[in-house]
């Protein structure tokens, strides 16, 4: 029995995390959440963000989708890892996640990875406890783009290999798509601002302390280099008065 779990608790290895790894493999982290506004309607009232996925990896996050017949409304996928070295042979993946032909109501249908990403709220104790999930975001699906290059947040310049021009390009919004790729290349970014549908969570009738957390990859569908950087989360006080953590404590690790 004692076997039996430890067993169970081992790490299993993939083709990112063995030492000698023959592919480059993609890194997501998911910068905090910034460019914060409360938007109001009649009834609720959403905290927005704006998200950012990055690729500080040593390969392209790419993912290659298709579907059998064009009246189906979602495609399978599989994801690619490039050769580490030249000459070498890439890795196409099980099949694992989906790409589904999103509706965003106010801009448009678009070819988006499903669950890509995800928007939490926790409460915060006096103590810095981060308590469980009180409130979720609707924002789940996106492209997987290359928008914006990056460069390295120690001032270091570019993230080595980064492309000079994009290699993924915007989403897609052809209808009769049997199979389309999706990525995001070393050293760029999958940004969407604020103001983008669902881009926020209910904070309606909320008061007190907490953790807005944005994460990349939460099902663990894709192979990274590091699963332990996919969070980037930031302190609000509620009701929001504008950034700050307004004497919030500390969240407690």
């Amino acid at each position: 029995m004692l076997l039996t779990a430890a067993l169970a608790t081992m790490a299993v290895a993939t083709p990112c995390t063995v030492p000698e790894r023959a592919v480059a493999c993609p890194d997501l982290v998911m910068r905090r959440p910034y460019g914060m506004r409360l938007v109001r309607t009649p009834k609720r009232a959403l905290l927005a963000a704006t998200n950012a996925i990055v690729n500080v990896g040593e390969g392209p996050l790419e993912i290659r989708a298709r579907r059998r017949n064009i009246g189906e409304d979602q495609m399978t996928t599989r994801q690619v890892l490039r050769p580490a070295l030249p000459g070498g042979a890439a890795q196409v993946l099980p099949a694992t996640g989906s790409v589904d032909f999103f509706d965003t109501r106010t801009r448009g249908r678009y070819w988006k990875y499903q669950g890509a990403a995800s928007f939490t709220l926790r409460p915060i104790a006096a103590d810095g406890t981060v308590g469980r999930i009180r409130r979720t975001g609707d924002k789940v699906d996106y492209c997987f783009r290359d928008l914006t290059k990056v460069r390295r947040l120690d001032g270091a310049g570019a993230y080595p290999g980064t492309p000079r021009a994009r290699v993924f390009g915007a989403c897609s919004t052809t209808d009769r798509a049997l199979a389309l790729t999706l990525g995001t290349s070393v050293g760029w970014a999958d940004i969407y601002p604020w103001d983008y549908p669902q881009n926020s969570i209910d904070v309606t009738s909320l008061t007190g302390c907490f953790l807005y957390t944005l994460k990349a990859d939460p099902k663990d569908e894709l192979e990274e280099l590091r699963e332990d950087n996919n969070t980037g989360s930031v302190v609000v006080r509620l009701p929001w008065r504008g950034p700050g953590a307004r004497g919030c404590p500390v969240p407690a690790a």
